[in-house]
This record gives structure tokens, sequence and C-alpha cells, in this order.
């Protein structure tokens, strides 16, 4: 428990003084002292080598609070987040563990699980349910999240000890498939398998982060042996390949490697490390993006984004101009140029031709993996740029719209697709036959709704997201609670407690979608404070002890269209996406649930209306309901050959929906 504060409670002035002191260290002790101050690659504030630490410092100019700085109140968020806690603890670790076991040649203690984990891609979703684990135990202190991450760990250490290489995996054949990779027999590297193996080093790269988050936020110091070891074989294994090998093998998916090798290279400030991370560079996507050159049509959509995670967490340790360009020119072709309104991307998992979104509206639309991983990339550059407020509009647009719509609130379950084709439902996983990509990325989802509603820079505290919480910001005494029932309100209330007056910039996100001014009262007194949508509201004062701000967000409807057809368009009423709901009619008896992600494609869907209103007064056609509280909406004389009811699409489940709808003329 000691380390683990140490790890996360540690100020940005002793981080600063460490760091200034370092040279002066012996370089293990440098090393240790330094990945146990400062915080994990999802918090921005990652630990990072002593050679590099003062541009490291320029690099990233705002960071986020340790978890457990930030508890979620009363919201959809927290009760996603228990429903996930729940579902954690159901799941059986030894069952997880089962493969990884018997291809150790040890007896497994239970049966595998269903679906992806029984196939050749098993393994995968452990490395996920680690990291899920270890950001809830994070954030709450969990005893019982952190007796499961020991043992799963030490099950791991087991068969890293009967295997008697470091090596630690459940892929089928594996060690057939390594001893090839070894001797540079690379028979086939195709998007999904390499030499027969479903995509390993995507699954191995799961296991990577999830015992390097076992570590950084689980505080085992187990975990770190461990994933060290299997670093040390993943580097003899592929120490003699050429680099044309490398890239032929590159043509396979292979997750977020880069990523996962600087990660740990920032704790171990091994070389190996630095250099296994940087051969994971597959220069066919990446080169022509640092060149500017927008070359995404008919790619896999969550192959590539991880791969330009990697590459600027290596510019946060490095600080090369041309990975931070990757990430960068990625990002703004994805979010302006491949992005459905909900904030997800890809139709069949694949990007199709730039703004060209119209006709690619089906049961495959918008892949949840892409979305977990564009939210990663975003804090990352939200770290390098906070004054580009674009980054944080998107994350609420994604968080809200997608992620948070992505979990089935009956049994806590999630989407791999989430359906945009009109009239058609929202598909979940099975609790034990399922387990695809988006099952482990769901699994951590929504144990970390609260990593990104704060940030902070010195004495400059950001507040990003209108979530319900509150921020214990202990180097600087203050405790600041945020209330709102936004956005279901357009009211958000800041409290301060600060245990003595102190002076404080606090910047509050002035959403782009806030076309008109907000008001602002500091203790009941309206305030003369200017900012323009898609900035920051500045407020810097002398907080006191009960010091009380509140924010009126001016929220309106508004509609969005289609880059390549202005008469296909979605309503929405300030961030919130608003479906049309056409009640359960013809769904599966208790629910769609499935084993199989593509189970219910091509179901039949009714006639839909199209509506005939004026895009550019939709207020006129579409109007509230009073309901007590909850957002609802209706249109007016407009739907052929009825009107509808609209409500935000986080909320609609087990009910037949549209939110992309055609203009009659």
């Amino acid at each position: 428990m000691r380390l683990r504060n140490e790890r996360w409670n540690a100020g940005h002035q002793r981080l600063t003084r460490t760091i200034h002191n370092a040279d002066a260290m012996p370089t293990r002790i440098c090393w240790i002292l330094l990945s146990g101050l400062l915080l994990s690659h999802t918090l921005q504030a990652q630990p990072l080598t002593a050679n590099t630490d003062a541009r490291y410092r320029e690099r990233l100019r705002a960071f986020a609070f340790p978890p457990r700085a930030v508890r979620l109140l009363d919201s959809p968020f927290l009760e996603a987040m228990q429903r996930d806690v729940a579902y954690l603890f159901e799941l059986d670790p030894d069952r997880l563990l089962s493969r990884f076991r018997r291809f150790a040649g040890l007896e497994p203690k239970a049966p595998e699980y269903g679906g992806w984990e029984s196939q050749g891609i098993s393994g995968h979703t452990l490395g996920h349910y680690l990291s899920a684990l270890s950001m809830y135990y994070a954030a709450t202190g969990d005893e019982k999240a952190r007796a499961r991450i020991d043992y799963i760990v030490s099950e791991l250490a087991e068969v890293q000890r009967a295997h008697g290489n470091g090596y630690v995996g459940a892929i089928p054949e594996g060690d057939r498939l390594w001893a090839e990779i070894a001797r540079g027999e690379i028979w086939q590297a195709e998007p999904f398998s390499l030499n027969g193996a479903w995509v390993p080093w995507y699954t191995m790269h799961k296991i990577f982060q999830g015992l390097i988050d076992a570590y950084w936020y689980g505080g085992s110091e187990q975990a770190l042996e461990v994933v060290t070891r299997l670093a040390d074989w993943a580097y003899e294994t592929t120490k003699n390949l050429t680099p044309a090998q490398w890239q032929q093998m590159l043509r396979t998916e292979h997750g977020g490697m880069n990523e996962a090798l600087a990660n740990l290279y920032s704790i171990t400030g091994n070389p190996k490390h630095r250099e296994l991370s940087e051969k994971f560079y597959h220069a066919a996507v990446l080169s022509p993006l640092a060149r500017g050159i927008p070359n995404l049509t008919g790619l896999h959509a969550n192959t590539q984004i991880p791969k330009v995670i990697g590459v600027v967490r290596q510019y946060e340790l490095i600080g090369s101009d041309s990975l931070r360009a990757v990430a960068e020119f990625f990002w703004e072709e994805v979010v302006q140029h491949h992005t459905y309104v909900i904030g997800g991307n890809s139709q069949n998992e694949h990007f199709g031709p730039r703004d060209s979104l119209a006709n690619r509206l089906g049961e495959g639309t918008a892949e949840t993996c892409n979305t977990y991983n564009m939210l990663r990339l975003t804090r990352h550059l939200f770290a390098l740029h906070p004054e580009k407020v674009r980054y944080v509009d998107f994350y609420e647009r994604a968080l809200y719209n997608h992620i948070l719509a992505s979990q089935d609130p009956k049994r806590g379950m999630f989407t791999y697709y989430m359906s945009l084709r009109p009239g058609h439902f929202k598909t979940y996983a099975t609790p034990e036959n399922s387990f695809w990509c988006c099952v482990g990325t769901g699994m951590e989802n929504h144990v970390k709704y609260n990593e990104f509603i704060y940030f902070y820079n010195g004495d400059t505290l950001y507040v990003n997201l209108f979530i319900p919480s509150e921020l214990n910001w202990e180097r600087r005494a203050l405790r600041l609670r945020l209330e709102t029932a936004f956005p279901e309100s357009n009211r958000v209330r800041l409290d301060f407690d600060p245990e003595v007056p102190q002076r404080l910039v606090v910047k509050v996100r002035h959403p782009s979608w806030a076309q008109d001014a907000l008001e602002v009262r500091i203790n009941g007194e309206v305030q003369s404070v200017t900012s323009r949508p898609g900035s920051y509201l500045t407020l810097a004062r002398l907080w006191q002890p009960g010091d009380e701000v509140e924010i009126t967000l001016p929220m309106r409807l508004r509609v969005e269209t289609m880059p390549d057809n202005p008469d296909r368009f979605a309503i929405l009423y300030g961030p919130i996406v608003l479906a049309g709901v056409f009640g359960s009619r013809g769904l599966p008896e208790g629910g769609a649930y499935a084993k199989d992600q593509w189970e219910f494609f091509g179901w039949p869907a009714p006639p839909l209306p199209k509506l005939c209103g004026d895009l550019n007064r939709v207020e006129d056609w579409v109007k509230p309901l009073a309901t007590g509280g909850e957002l609802r909406f209706h249109t007016v004389g407009v739907g052929r050959p009825a009107d509808v009811l609209l409500k935000p699409f986080y909320e609609v489940h087990h009910e037949r929906y549209t939110i992309y709808w055609d203009r009659c003329r």
C-alpha cells in the first residue's frame, strides 16, 4: 500500500526535484524511484527516462490526476462502472487462465470460456481483465480486486516458469509459431494471420499491457518481473529478423506492441525495450502519415489506431517531431473525415473513402474498440495541446454517444458494433461465450470514466467534462465537488473546499456546441466573463472554503448532415445524439445477446419515416416533452408518414432506433 501511495501521490514539485537530481543517482536506483513517483501511461504523467526528462516536461502541458483522486458521484457513468465491476467479479480467473496453463504443460484449474477464448486469439481477454481490475483498484482501493490481480499474476508467473524461456501466452501452437519466427521463417503474413496463427502479436500486446497495468495501477511488483522476462523473450525471439522480415511480419495486426514496450522502457530504462518498441514501426502505414498523406481507405481501422497511440507514446519519451506529426495528422484525418455523429468510425471494421459516410450505415458500423482507442489517443494529444478544445469536444461526444451507449443496462454486457442501420438494434455479448475484442476493451471502458474529467498543470486546473464527481487535489489540499444533472440540466455547480485560501486558475471548457455565452455566478453573483465556443472560460482568484461557482451552459437543438449527402442528417441536443425509437417488436426474445457478433445482421427492419423540416430551424419542429427531468423530444408535423419520439442514444437499449434521417422534399 505504501508503494502504491507513493506512486500515485507524488506531487509535481517533488517530481521536478527528483528529475533534476536524477543524474547524481546510480542508474538502477534512479529508475526505481522515477517509476514509483510518476503516474501511469493512461494518466499522461508517465514514467520517463533520466536523459529525456526536461524535454518531456516541456512536451506535456497538462497532466491527469491519479485515479483515486477523482471519485464519481451518482450519474449514469457511476451506474455503468458498477455494472462493469459486478461483471468483472462474476468472471472466473481460472477459466481465463485455462489455456495459459494447458499450453504450458500444466493442468488447467477450470475449463476455458467459449467464444474467442476457445479460439486462436485466446488470452487477449485476460490482458484486458488485468488492466480493468487494476484501474478499478487504483480508483477505489478495493482489496478484493487487488487479491484477484495478485492471484492472476502469480499464476502467470507459474506459467512462465513452466515454459522456461520467459514466454507467457495462450496462443494455440505457440511453440511452433514462435520457433518459426525466431528462425526468420515467415511464410504467411496476412492482415489477421501470421504463419497460420490469429493475430498473435495483438494477443501478446494485451498480455504485456495487462501486466504493466497490474504494476502501475495494481502495485504488483511481481507483474513487473513477469513482463520484464516476457520482453526478454520477445527480444530474443525477434533479434535475428532483418528489417524486411520485420516489415513483413507487421503486415499482420499487432495491436499496440510499440506502446506497451515504450511503457515498459519508461519503467526499466532498458535500451532493449526501447529498441524493440521502435522495431514495431509499421512503415507502410505510418510513414505516409508522417508525410501528411491520407492512406486510410480500405484499411482495418482498429489495426491502425493502436499503432498511432504507440507512436505518440514514443514521442513523449523520445521527442521526435515526426512521431508527433503522425499522431496529430492521423487524429485529424479520422475525426474530420471518417467519423459518424456518435464519435465512432469504420464500417465492418474498415475505413472507407474519405468523407464517404452516407452509404455506410449498417449493422457493422462503428466498432466499439475503435472508439476506445481513439479516446486513448485523444488523451495523449490533449496532454500535448490542452489549448485545443476540439480534443475534449470529441472525447465528450464519443464518451456519451458511443462508449456509454455501448453497455447493456440489464446484464452489463458490451456491443461489438454500434449499428447505425436505420430501424436496427444493439447487439450485446453473452457473459461466457463471446469474449470479442470489444468485450475486453469494454471491461476497461466503464471503470475509467474518471480519467479525463480534470487535468492540471502547476496552479491551473482544467475542468473538461461535466460528469458528477469529486476531486481530491492532495498537493493543493483542495477538494472540488462537481454537481450537475447534465445533460438533463444545463447547470453545473463547482463547490470549492481548500484547507486554506489559495490562488488557482480554473479553466472550464466552453464547448464548441454551446454557441451562446456562458452564464457564470460565483457565490451567487453574476460575473462579467468572456469566452468563446471551443475555448476555456478562465476563472482566476483566491479561492476560499465554501466558494461556489454555477455555470449555465446554453444547450440547443441542432442538426449535423453527412459530408457526402446534405439530405441525410442527425439531430443533437448539445453534445447528445438523439435517436428516434420504434419499440421492440420483432426483436429476439430475452434480448439480442450473441456469441457471434454477426448473428443479428440482416434482421428485417420496419418502414421508417422521413422528416421534412427545415434543417436550419430544427427548434421549430423538434419540441421537448414534459417528462419530469428526462430528455425526451418529439417531432411536430414533419414526419412522413408519422412523427417520432426522440431520446438520448445512450439510453436506447433493447428497442429499434434510428439516428440518421432522410429529409423529404
